[in-house]
């Protein structure tokens, strides 16, 4: 890429606060003045899902009344509103400033940090992988990542909104191993109460007498951002002696109809796969999900690009081609 177009980098927020608002390529293109190119290459470079001719989305500058009357008179925070019409807090925000009625931004119910549509399917992904959302007796909910891979925590703190996590994070717990000799340590991360957390919790989780348990929501949408963040959690990929891969992600613990649910999601993404059963689950379907070897390599080689981890680069293998015959 040409370097008279670096600037651009410099504005890479606004880019992708007003892709995600619903303005097509072009219409971004022509307010920095360049041609399409540049803004759709640092779109994919930010791990940005990009629309591809899917549902129509809504353009905010055309829903300015509707939304002054959420934030006026239905006492909507900016999370809540950002939330409904799939966009940016700081995108709410810029139409509400240009409404011209001076409305108070700073109002204690407007305190949430601020989640942009990428943000929320990074914690989506990392829902169906390791992380989870508890919620305390006041019914503050928050939400919390344990891993294995202290680069996982880290990265995920830089790509969520500043002031979640406590800057003490993430913390180290070493933890003796069930079923081997010796000890482990596992990265944690909890975030600060958020009422957006609270609203997930009801969607993402089934209310049980005991131990609550995820679910997918019925109404969920499965995108590459939160494919990439859940392969992260809970994916893996081994090589077999005939050189093809097999690409599997962690689904037992839900219930099968969530199961059903990440099936035809996955294959909605354009992989083809199918359900294995796993003995020994007491709590949960017992089905992972698994791809099929052509649709695996198809996934190793988009994914292999996105994934900003060297820690996790053995989950992106290069499969060999081999001759089955003899």
């Amino acid at each position: 890429m040409s370097e008279r177009y670096e600037w651009l980098d410099e504005r890479i927020g606004e880019i992708i606060d007003r892709y995600e608002a619903g303005q097509s390529l072009r219409e971004i293109a022509d307010i920095f003045d360049v041609s399409t190119s540049p803004i759709h290459k640092r779109l994919r470079d930010h791990d940005v899902g990009m629309r591809n001719g899917g549902r129509e989305y809504i353009s905010l500058g055309d829903c300015v009344d509707s939304v002054v009357e959420q934030y006026v008179e239905q006492d909507r925070s900016l999370q809540t509103i950002a939330d409904h019409y799939e966009t940016s807090v700081d995108m709410v925000q810029f139409h509400l400033e240009n409404a011209g009625h001076g409305y108070d931004l700073l109002r204690p119910k407007t305190a949430d940090v601020g989640f942009s549509p990428y943000q929320v399917s990074v914690i989506q992904g990392e829902l169906l992988g390791d992380g989870c959302l508890y919620r305390r007796e006041s019914d503050a909910c928050f939400f919390q990542l344990s891993t294995t891979t202290r680069a996982h925590a880290v990265q995920l703190m830089k790509k969520l909104p500043d002031g979640l996590f406590p800057k003490s994070q993430p913390k180290s717990f070493t933890r003796d191993r069930h079923f081997t000799d010796g000890e482990y340590t596992t990265w944690r991360i909890t975030s600060r109460p958020q009422p957006l957390f609270s609203r997930m919790y009801d969607e993402w989780y089934e209310i049980r007498e005991e131990h609550n348990r995820k679910i997918v929501p019925s109404n969920y949408t499965l995108d590459r951002t939160a494919l990439l963040h859940w392969y992260w959690g809970d994916g893996s990929c081994s090589i077999r002696d005939r050189g093809a891969p097999r690409v599997s992600f962690a689904t037992h613990g839900f219930p099968e109809s969530s199961v059903q649910q990440l099936h035809e999601e996955v294959e909605q993404l354009g992989y083809d796969n199918y359900t294995v059963e796993q003995n020994g689950v007491e709590d949960g379907s017992g089905l992972y999900i698994r791809l099929r070897d052509y649709d695996a390599r198809s996934f190793l080689a988009d994914f292999r690009r996105r994934n900003m981890l060297p820690q996790y680069d053995h989950k992106f293998p290069v499969p060999t081609e081999r001759n089955n015959t003899t």
